[in-house]
């Protein structure tokens, strides 16, 4: 059996010199730029690959390591297990770049901007179901515009100085879907729409669109959306809320993370519902920590989701009744 063979550490050295970025791709992950050296594996909870190491970083559950601890993690395997699927992988083994560029902190460069944002505009409010208002807002504070030539949608995060340390970039057309962080963002630095006066209540959110959405779904409720902070992690590390949270006066937390209800391993197996597992983890830190807490989970997959369902809902109700509903039998 497996669980009794013996590696040597040759073969043990070679299993964690499997370039892990391939093993993954393929074993079905699909990967995306994830910022300056790193992959983002979609639908994942947070799990980032490193080609510049050969190592794994999985937000949701805080574990790391290379291709050995990897396996073992997401495929429920022991080491020795771990060691022999690797070994029996056609994967290419890794291998150091050439020319390795160790400037991590370079300077983050934001997008050349468009004329005009008529296109982020026209997406976010007609198919994100957006309110105008909330997205004029934004624009003003120069945390939102269009990139020029891709029409994409840049949402930006500043320090306290006003420099841009974090942006996004999500595509403006839905039949070609695109997000991806530009190279030296800072994730701790959230994206944030404010509240007014002295708000000190923050809504959590994974990304900028659906803090846009909550905004937008709280208007639509009757109340004064600008009350209440807003902040996007723009993934589900909970950094860009200590960071916040050591700037800002603030006395309960919201999670609004999303509810992936529907999560599955690419093999098909249910996965973990990591925004809420992530919801709950923060919960109890920040309960601990003293802050008042409290978890919205959306109905459906996150709160657009949510926006778009309500928006359809409310077109229906406008929509004249057919005529067999107006016919009445003489």
């Amino acid at each position: 059996m497996r669980n009794n063979l013996r590696f040597s550490h040759s073969q043990i050295n070679q299993a964690n010199n499997i370039n892990l970025v391939e093993f993954v791709k393929s074993h079905g992950y699909i990967l995306i730029n994830g910022g300056r050296r790193a992959l983002h594996a979609k639908q994942s909870g947070g799990l980032y690959f490193f080609k510049d190491s050969n190592k794994y970083y999985h937000f949701s559950t805080d574990t790391h390591g290379g291709p050995i601890d990897f396996v073992m993690q997401f495929w429920n395997l022991n080491f020795k297990e771990a060691v022999a699927l690797l070994l029996d992988s056609k994967t290419p083994h890794y291998t150091l770049p050439h020319s390795p560029d160790h400037k991590f902190t370079g300077q983050l460069i934001l997008p050349k901007k468009a004329q005009n944002y008529r296109r982020v505009v026209w997406y976010l409010v007609h198919v994100r179901g957006i309110e105008h208002e909330i997205i004029s807002c934004l624009m003003h504070e120069k945390k939102l515009y269009q990139q020029d030539k891709t029409g994409n949608c840049i949402f930006v995060a500043y320090d306290q100085d006003g420099i841009a340390k974090y942006c996004s970039m999500r595509g403006s057309t839905p039949e070609r879907p695109f997000k991806q962080d530009r190279e030296h963002s800072d994730k701790s630095y959230p994206f944030h729409i404010p509240g007014n006066g002295n708000g000190q209540r923050v809504y959590v959110c994974e990304s900028p669109i659906d803090a846009m959405s909550h905004a937008t779904l709280s208007k639509l409720s009757g109340l004064d959306w600008q009350t209440d902070h807003r902040i996007s992690l723009g993934c589900l590390s909970d950094n860009a809320l200590e960071r916040f949270l050591s700037q800002h006066s603030i006395q309960e937390i919201i999670f609004c993370l999303d509810n992936d209800h529907n999560a599955t391993f690419r093999n098909g197996s249910p996965a973990p519902n990591w925004g809420q597992e992530a919801a709950i983890k923060f919960a109890q830190k920040y309960a601990e920590l003293g802050y008042q807490i409290s978890v919205q989970t959306p109905k459906r997959k996150d709160f657009n989701e949510d926006l778009i369902a309500f928006r359809e809902a409310e077109r229906e109700a406008k929509l004249p009744p057919i005529k067999e509903e107006c016919e009445h039998e003489l």
